[in-house]
C-alpha cells in the first residue's frame, strides 16, 4: 500500500497477520492466513499507524477547494466517492501482487509477523529487487519522493482555504483572510508551510508523523456526523444537493469509526495530539478575549458546544491512555465495546443540547452570504 513511501528503518515488518507454512509453496500461491489475536490487533493499529487512513485521506481536499468548483453539486459527490473507490481497487489489487509475489522460503521462520527486509527502504521495493526487476525498484523509490511532494503541494493549498475560511469565520485572526489580485490567500499559505516545517520538529519518523497527522484529521471528521444529525433535526426540509440515507445510523457509524481510528494511534501520538486541541483551545480564547474588545467578536454559543465536546475529548484522551493498544493489549478487544458506550452517548449529547433552529438558520444566512459575496469578488 504505502510501504514504498516509509523510509523508517532497513528491517522492515509487515502490519499483517500470521500465515500458515505450506509445504509445497511456491512464489504466486496464496497462503492461508492463521488470525491470532496480537495479529489481527496489529491490523487495526496499522490502520492508523502505517499510513492507511492517512493515504485515503485525499478525498477531503476536493471538500475544502469544492469553493473553486463551478458545478460542486456534481463535481464534490462524484470526486470523494470516485478517489476512495478507485485507490481502494489500486491497493486492493497492490496488496493482492505483495502476497503472490513474496517467496515461500522468507515466509519459513515465524510466517508473514517475521518477514523482515534487510537494507532495503520499503517490501515493495525488495520484492522487486528479488525478482530481478531493477526498474520497478528504482520507479518506486523515485515515487517515494515525489508522493509526498504532491502530497505537501495540495495539502498546502487546502489547509490555507481551511485558514482563509476560519478567518472569513472570525475563529482565526482575519490576517489570515488576505488574498493576492488572484485570489489566493497568501498569508494562510506563509502560515502552513511554516506551521508544517514545526510539526515535523517532534516526529523522528513518517510513520509518527503519519499517526500523528491521521487523528488530527479523524478527531476532525469526528464533528461532521455530530453536525450531521443536528442539522436534519433543526432544517429537516431544508433543500440540500445531497441527502444521506439511514437516518442517524450513518452518522453514528461514522462518529464510532472516527473514534477507533483515533484509539489505535495509540497513546505516544495522540498525547501529542491533545496537546495541540488543548493549545488550540487558548488560543481561541484569547481570540476572543482579543474580539470582543474590538467589538468583532461573533456568537458561537462555546456553552452548548463544551456540553458533549469536553466530555468526548476527555473520554478518547483517557481511553487512549489506560487502554493504550502497546501497552495493554489485553485491553483492545474491550475498547471496541467502551467506545461503543462513548459513541452513542456524546452522540444522544450534542443532539439533546443541539443549537436551536433560530441560531443555526443565522449561521446558515451568514454562510450563504459570504459565499455570495465571495463569488461576486
Amino acid at each position: 500500500m504505502v510501504e514504498a513511501r516509509d523510509h523508517r528503518a532497513h528491517h522492515r515488518r509487515l502490519p499483517h497477520h500470521g500465515a500458515r507454512h505450506h509445504q509445497h509453496g511456491q512464489p504466486g500461491e496464496l497462503h492461508e492466513p492463521r488470525i491470532r489475536a496480537r495479529g489481527v490487533g496489529g491490523v487495526f493499529v496499522a490502520i492508523s499507524t502505517a499510513g492507511i487512513v492517512f493515504s485515503y485521506g485525499g478525498f477531503r481536499q476536493s471538500i475544502e477547494l469544492a469553493g473553486e468548483s463551478r458545478n460542486p453539486k456534481r463535481n464534490v459527490p462524484l470526486a470523494v466517492i470516485g478517489s476512495i473507490t478507485i485507490t481502494a481497487v489500486i491497493y486492493a489489487l497492490l496488496q493482492l501482487a505483495f502476497t503472490l509475489g513474496v517467496p515461500q522460503h522468507l515466509l519459513g521462520h515465524g510466517g508473514w509477523e517475521k518477514l523482515t527486509f534487510a537494507n532495503d527502504a520499503g517490501p515493495l521495493a525488495a520484492i522487486a529487487t528479488i525478482a530481478g526487476l531493477g526498474w520497478l525498484a528504482f520507479l518506486l523509490y523515485l515515487d517515494a519522493v515525489v508522493s509526498p511532494l504532491d502530497t505537501a503541494l495540495i495539502t498546502t493549498a487546502a489547509t490555507a482555504r481551511v485558514s482563509y475560511a476560519l478567518a472569513r469565520n472570525r475563529n482565526a485572526p482575519e490576517v489570515l483572510a488576505r488574498t493576492n489580485r488572484h485570489g489566493v490567500p497568501w498569508v494562510g499559505l506563509v502560515v502552513t508551510f511554516v506551521g508544517g516545517l514545526v510539526l515535523l520538529l517532534p516526529f523522528p519518523s513518517w510513520q509518527q508523523l503519519a499517526g500523528f497527522i491521521t487523528s488530527s484529521t479523524v478527531i476532525s471528521f469526528g464533528v461532521g456526523p455530530l453536525a450531521v444529525g443536528a442539522l436534519r433535526r433543526a432544517e429537516p426540509k431544508r433543500e440540500r444537493p445531497f441527502r444521506l440515507p439511514l437516518g442517524d445510523v450513518i452518522p453514528v457509524l461514522a462518529f464510532y469509526a472516527a473514534n477507533m481510528i483515533v484509539y489505535w494511534a495509540g497513546w505516544e501520538t495522540n498525547s501529542k495530539l491533545f496537546v495541540i486541541v488543548l493549545i488550540g483551545h487558548v488560543l481561541l480564547v484569547v481570540l476572543r478575549i482579543v474580539g470582543r474588545v474590538r467589538g468583532t467578536n461573533q456568537h458561537l454559543d462555546l456553552r452548548v458546544g463544551a456540553v458533549w465536546l469536553l466530555p468526548w475529548l476527555a473520554a478518547m484522551a483517557l481511553i487512549s491512555r489506560l487502554c493504550d493498544p502497546t501497552t495493554h493489549p489485553e485491553l483492545f478487544g474491550w475498547v471496541f465495546l467502551i467506545n461503543i458506550a462513548v459513541t452513542v452517548g456524546i452522540y444522544f449529547l450534542a443532539m439533546r443540547f443541539r443549537l436551536p433552529k433560530e441560531s443555526i438558520d443565522e449561521h446558515i444566512a451568514v454562510a450563504v452570504k459570504e459565499a455570495g459575496d465571495t463569488d461576486a469578488a
